[in-house]
């Protein structure tokens, strides 16, 4: 399935979710490496994020995306500073603006990420509407492995199926899964099923 959707990952690095909420849970409850403790959001952005990132008392900076994107600026100041933990971004089809960044501005936060060495949350929900085969994710640009790509099924496949999938970088992958072990051991086998 990733690689109809340009997103090439060793299968150990991808972790079954109970939905794309249990990976954002977790996400804002883990030590990131860096001393940064707050994530980045887009206004406007995915409200449970935002709620889980409140319950996990993750602090919460905001970064405007109109149209146009976002001012690449003012994200490099954000990512300099160093209290970044990590940026969450919807780079496809952002609701409720139905916006999505161009190639360039893609590549420029992957640059960006690698050169100030801070960890990108993609939520990539709406991959499956995507009629550009030429659209790559975020994901597909990182060359430093500082992109955390998260799908989700249940928008796509059936709203009541909690499933999705997380691909994470190689320093956080033990950290994340030992948190999904103690949420619930796994995800339900009948729903990956």
């Amino acid at each position: 399935y990733f690689h109809e959707q340009q997103i090439f990952s060793k299968p150990d690095r991808i972790a079954v979710v109970t939905g794309a909420q249990q990976a954002f849970s977790i996400l804002t409850r883990l030590s990131f490496p860096g001393r940064g403790q707050a994530v980045l959001v887009e206004q406007p952005t995915y409200f449970r994020f935002l709620a889980a990132a409140r319950a996990a008392g993750c602090p919460i900076i905001g970064i405007e995306r109109d149209e146009q994107g976002i001012d690449l600026e003012v994200l490099e100041a954000h990512f300099r500073s160093g209290c970044i933990k990590f940026f969450y971004t919807i780079p496809r089809f952002l609701n409720p603006l139905g916006t999505t960044y161009t190639l360039e501005q893609k590549q420029r936060i992957a640059e960006l990420a690698r050169q100030y060495d801070v960890y990108i949350v993609e939520d990539d929900y709406l991959v499956d509407l995507e009629d550009d085969t030429k659209a790559d994710p975020l994901y597909a640009l990182d060359s430093s492995n500082h992109v955390i790509y998260v799908k989700s099924f249940s928008k796509t496949i059936l709203p009541g199926l909690r499933m999705g999938a997380v691909i994470l970088p190689e320093p956080l992958l033990d950290l994340f899964l030992a948190q999904k072990h103690a949420a619930d051991v796994s995800s339900p086998i009948l729903s990956q099923g």
